[in-house]
């Protein structure tokens, strides 16, 4: 028994958008920025409380460093794929 091939006319095909005008490496940068400044604000409050409220535990430490360095990575990725974007 052959299998129907009903993939290819059961979608309408639409015209491509293109974004090319309204995502380019400007606006992305501006994104990312926007993001870092947010993100950085929000990770402020975040360590200001950990030391404020006296959570200096072995695991709240280690906590610490793998946000930061997990941050500084996923940061680093983005601003790379936007570069070669």
């Amino acid at each position: 028994m052959e299998v129907p091939n009903i993939l290819s006319t059961s979608f309408p095909m639409f015209n491509p958008v293109h974004l090319t005008v309204f995502i380019n490496k400007p606006v992305l940068m501006g994104v990312l920025v926007v993001f870092f400044v947010i993100y950085s604000i929000l990770s402020g409050v975040l360590f200001y409380h950990w030391h404020a409220y006296g959570m200096r535990s072995r695991g709240i430490i280690v906590a610490e460093t793998f946000f930061f360095f997990v941050s500084i990575v996923l940061f680093v990725m983005a601003g790379l794929t936007i570069y070669y974007y």
